[in-house]
């Protein structure tokens, strides 16, 4: 996403300049988001089936070829081969997300799913702030903004080669973790997470479980606040502030910062509560998911009337973003506390929906901001926000839960055939059923 911003503003003298048009601009950035919100589930699905460290790997070796093809691609055709490669790394990248539940809920204790899994996501975060800070400084060299895509490109084939080598599936096929800590780990998610492939995946279940829609309804509520933020803050404190915040890489980058620094103690403390049995896990779900989502609301509310004090402003700013960490450990998670066994596809599924926030954010704003200097229209703009981000956790503490689910445990496809042919071999084979109602009597 940002590797494309860059090159919607770079004007360095030794690269060639584009002069895009505004709709352009917002072809090109919501290109990613309808591939990234197309295969979803999808790539969920195909992830119940197939190893996901390799899936993984392969979707990030497929991202960094469209990165790497980018600059001379872009030059040779314009913007129009710009979106489609955003499309396609929005497809290539859905896949992240459900194999990253999809391990995690075999790696991670419960107790110890807040900081796994924090620490996991707040990649998220570090890799915002390395990006904003670096494009910065790389568009600005002799290299241009090509030199963006090539780094990102580098450093991503050097994250695949070492999630080949260290990385796994299960605790079960790592090749460097000891026996006891292997031991300690599946001994504490025996009754919940199952190796095989061919479960049956209980759509049913899934789409009429009220805690479930609690996860989606969050998880959807928090990507419209996320990236109303992410997409026109920079446009208010320019417009409305009169601060260009795009020109100091560190204050774009401070947010997301403050953010990945915050999910340290709170997924710590978080676990801690719950390891002590001072939490219940579904209280300390809810409670956290509070927090972070009220806790942004209130901040967007206050944004709305801060008046025309930057600094004020992006502290507030700063507030809103870090908050969101709290998330981390409430629906963030809850995928793997509802169903183990089928995680990824949880996640795909709320993953889907909340994308379409990416999409509608810029948006509903764009239709509601008609003079960008406008306090007043910025206002209502934050306001329905908060709304949105408000409700989501008021529904989320009225249905979620992080009680394992019914139907997490498996069904194999295959367990219905297997059966009526060991029932068809016994029958041949055992001389006692000799008659239809001795034979009925030894079935049941």
């Amino acid at each position: 996403m940002f590797h494309c911003i860059i090159i919607l503003y770079s004007t360095h003298v030794d690269q060639k300049v584009f002069s895009w048009t505004q709709h352009t601009k917002s072809l090109i950035l919501s290109a990613f988001f309808w591939g990234y919100l197309i295969m979803n589930l999808p790539a969920a699905m195909i992830g119940r089936r197939y190893n996901n460290q390799m899936l993984l790997a392969m979707s990030m070796t497929l991202t960094v070829a469209l990165s790497l093809a980018t600059p001379m691609l872009v030059v040779a055709f314009n913007w129009p081969i710009l979106v489609l490669i955003r499309f396609l790394q929005g497809l290539t990248q859905a896949f992240t997300m459900p194999m990253i539940h999809g391990i995690s809920a075999k790696w991670a204790p419960p107790n110890e799913r807040g900081r796994l899994v924090g620490f996991v996501l707040g990649g998220l975060q570090f890799g915002t702030v390395i990006t904003l800070v670096g494009s910065g400084i790389l568009a600005s060299t002799r290299s241009g903004w090509p030199s963006i895509y090539y780094t990102s490109g580098a450093f991503g084939i050097f994250w695949v080669i070492l999630w080949l080598i260290f990385g796994s599936e299960s605790p079960d096929t790592h090749r460097l973790i000891t026996r006891s800590e292997r031991n300690y780990i599946k001994s504490s998610l025996t009754q919940t997470v199952s190796e095989k492939k061919n479960l049956i995946t209980p759509w049913k279940e899934i789409f009429t479980s009220m805690p479930v829609w609690a996860v989606t309804i969050s998880h959807a509520g928090h990507n419209c606040g996320f990236w109303l933020l992410l997409s026109e803050m920079p446009t208010f404190i320019s417009s409305v502030l009169k601060f260009d915040i795009k020109s100091d890489g560190f204050v774009s980058a401070l947010p997301y910062l403050a953010m990945w620094l915050c999910q340290f103690p709170v997924t710590y403390f978080a676990d801690y509560m719950n390891k002590k049995n001072v939490t219940s896990l579904t209280f300390s779900r809810k409670f956290w998911n509070t927090l972070g989502m009220s806790g942004g609301a209130l901040g967007l509310m206050v944004l709305g009337y801060m008046g025309e004090n930057a600094n004020a402003a992006i502290c507030m700013y700063v507030f809103v973003v870090a908050i969101g960490c709290c998330t981390n450990v409430g629906f963030n998670i809850n995928h793997l506390d509802l169903a183990p066994n089928y995680a990824g596809i949880l996640m795909g599924f709320t993953n889907a929906v909340a994308a379409l926030g990416g999409v509608l954010a810029p948006t509903v704003c764009g239709f509601i901001v008609h003079d960008q200097t406008s306090v007043d229209e910025w206002r209502v703009v934050f306001t329905l926000g908060a709304v949105i981000l408000f409700f989501s956790s008021i529904f989320y503490i009225v249905f979620g839960s992080a009680e394992v689910q019914s139907w997490n445990e498996p069904r194999n496809e295959n367990v219905g055939v297997r059966s009526f042919m060991q029932m068809k071999t016994d029958y041949g084979s055992s001389s006692k059923y000799t008659s239809s109602s001795s034979s009925f009597g030894k079935l049941s």
